[in-house]
């Protein structure tokens, strides 16, 4: 198959230039003005549009197995696919959670039957518990190991307790130490992989829900019940121990301004972090609670303009080198349960592109930044680089492309995840995703996929000579 995508302007994280695109076999193998379209098979008319580096989310919940009736892997990679995702990091906690190469193995040819797009594996942390068992999960090919850092598991699944006291007959692991961060940073050194942390100090969350003095019900008591500082602290410290042990460490969903100025202190210290964000800290803030309502809890929580305004900038500076989505649904009769009870968690992974398009429109980060911070800086940070995020003879042919002309309402029940529980429902943004060509084929043309399922597993050990091809 012989794709051309041709008069688009390519744009990567380095540059923007008009150019054209060849594609054959599954990865691209020319980029210029390419005037000859003998023996290609299909051309792509991408005048007017941009032309990305397919977009990578890194950070997705499909709850796959174990929670099926919230979400599964078919519908979120559907999901992801319709907004221009060509590639998506699945995160550990499943039911069960992926804690040893055994069950990596396992659930990587589980979701290679059910994938319309490519996906890597995270594995799960567990402390000192199982640490010697990432090792395995990294050379089975994992992109990185999680630690929900502050959170109870239950030891039987290895699924999330976010409040043992529901459960008081269910065996957990305690939340981890910072003895078990330094155990498993030292192991995660030793084998040269990336370990992800959720940053919010259990300490500090107790006591602030101790302070509140009585039960969450409105989204101000949320709000005082996580405060940044929590982040912060929980960063701070974190990237202290990454210094000491020189692990490669990714800070998720960072929130606030206040873990923001952690990160930028570890960053001028030298210390091997980086960052990503959301959407929907990036688009919304707490006083659009009242609007999107119930759907709009997550942790850590959307906080307030000043916190917004510092994550745009985090971002056109440099500091902030990744977007994920989060992506985490819930019933609705699940987000619907009040603010004490409801799961954080929101659908995301198909508004993930449109959401940072309509920055870059409005002028908050250049087109090269969106490249960077949607394919490929997380490219890099995972270890898929140059295999994804480059436009490039020899890379993957995954391209993503963009009408700035365009719009695009955000209407929940249009959406592909079984429990569509969008934060942006009636929102219009700049901008639309127009196309995406998945391994050189056209995949997706505005919203609805165009190709049959044909995404393939991708290994985090940063060579296409390590990965699985097409």
């Amino acid at each position: 198959m012989r794709l051309l995508v041709h008069g688009g302007t390519v744009v990567t994280s380095d540059e923007t230039r008009r150019d054209d695109v060849l594609c054959e076999g599954g990865r691209i193998v020319a980029v210029g003005k390419i005037g000859d379209t003998a023996g290609v098979d299909e051309v792509l008319d991408a005048d007017g549009l941009l032309v990305f580096p397919g977009f990578i989310d890194p950070h997705v919940h499909s709850r796959d197995p174990g929670a099926t009736h919230k979400e599964d892997f078919a519908h979120s990679t559907l999901a992801a696919l319709c907004g221009g995702v060509t590639c998506v990091l699945e995160m550990p906690n499943a039911i069960p959670g992926v804690t040893d190469a055994d069950g990596f193995n396992e659930r990587r040819r589980y979701l290679g039957e059910r994938t319309w797009v490519d996906f890597g594996l995270w594995g799960l942390s567990l402390g000192a518990e199982n640490v010697d068992e990432l090792e395995g999960m990294v050379r089975a090919g994992a992109v990185a190991i999680k630690m929900f850092w502050g959170y109870s598991l239950a030891r039987d699944t290895k699924e999330l307790v976010y409040n043992p006291g529901d459960f008081p007959d269910r065996d957990v692991i305690p939340p981890f130490d910072t003895g078990d961060l330094y155990v498993t940073m030292r192991e995660m050194v030793r084998l040269g992989a990336v370990l992800g942390l959720h940053c919010e100090d259990k300490a500090i969350l107790d006591a602030a829900l101790c302070a509140l003095g009585h039960p969450i019900s409105t989204y101000q008591d949320l709000l005082d019940a996580r405060p940044s500082v929590a982040e912060a602290a929980a960063v701070a410290t974190a990237a202290e121990v990454a210094g000491a042990t020189g692990c490669r460490t990714h800070i998720v969903h960072l929130s606030s301004a206040d873990g923001l100025r952690a990160v930028r202190a570890a960053l001028v210290a030298g210390r091997p972090i980086s960052a990503e964000t959301c959407p929907h800290y990036l688009q919304l803030t707490g006083e659009d609670y009242d609007t999107v309502g119930p759907v709009m809890k997550v942790y850590p929580p959307v906080r307030d303009h000043a916190d917004r305004t510092a994550l745009w900038e985090a971002i056109a500076d440099g500091v902030i080198t990744s977007v994920g989505s989060d992506h985490g649904p819930h019933t609705m009769a699940e987000k619907l349960a009040g603010l004490a009870r409801a799961p954080a968690g929101v659908a995301g992974v198909e508004t993930l592109g449109v959401a940072i398009v309509d920055g870059m429109l409005e002028g908050l980060i250049s087109p090269q930044t969106l490249a960077g911070v949607l394919s490929t800086n997380t490219a890099a940070i995972f270890g898929l680089y140059p295999r994804k995020g480059a436009i490039k003879p020899g890379a993957d042919a995954d391209l993503t492309l963009v009408d700035p002309s365009g719009t695009t309402t955000v209407t929940a029940s249009d959406l592909h995840s079984i429990s569509p529980t969008t934060m942006f429902d009636g929102r219009t943004f700049r901008g639309a995703i127009a196309a995406s060509v998945l391994g050189g084929r056209v995949a997706m043309r505005y919203g609805q996929p165009v190709l049959e399922r044909s995404g393939r597993f991708v290994s985090g050990k940063g060579s296409a000579r390590h990965a699985t091809g097409r």
